[in-house]
């Protein structure tokens, strides 16, 4: 289906945050039919609902959702009413919006102008303690430090961000 002329709806971000912001925005991965797509129900007037379907890549960490080649199940694209193929259209322009803006937003205890990180000495590898969190005591306090910068669960919700990815 050509969605939108000169708009490319094609969107790719890192899965676990796409998978969420797809979640939000009312799509389900098809798993009876189409296992390579998302879909949503679009409900109109009359009882009438429209699958709208649109095809994804996932690799890497990465997940790609292909809005250009986006379809409805079941029917063709001349039987799709005028203003429900605009509606899918701004569920895609939402979508792409939804995920620029987790982008945005994302933290990263690393990037936090308030939270400078800790340097610390490096070693051999051959003198590190292998399996242990910590070196010795100066590593603990450099350690403790390090976890006092981080923002707690709390701050990321007051923050409108998510405190861990959903896991799917």
């Amino acid at each position: 289906m050509q969605m939108m002329p000169n708009t490319n709806l094609t969107l790719s971000a890192p899965a676990a945050a796409f998978k969420e912001a797809l979640s939000q925005a009312g799509f389900v991965r098809d798993s009876a039919v189409h296992y390579s797509t998302y879909r949503t129900e679009l409900e109109f007037g009359g009882g009438t609902t429209y699958v709208f379907q649109v095809p994804f890549e996932e690799q890497d960490g990465t997940l790609r959702l292909d809005g250009e080649t986006s379809f409805f199940d079941g029917v063709s694209d001349s039987e799709v009413p005028e203003h429900v193929r605009e509606s899918a259209k701004r569920r895609l322009i939402a979508l792409r919006s939804r995920i620029e803006a987790i982008h945005a937003r994302s933290y990263s205890p690393d990037r936090d102008s308030d939270r400078k990180p800790i340097p610390q000495t490096t070693r051999s590898v051959a003198s590190a303690a292998n399996g242990s969190m910590v070196q010795d005591f100066e590593d603990a306090k450099r350690l403790g430090q390090d976890m006092q910068r981080v923002k707690t669960g709390q701050e990321l919700r007051q923050e409108g961000l998510v405190s861990d990815p959903i896991q799917h």
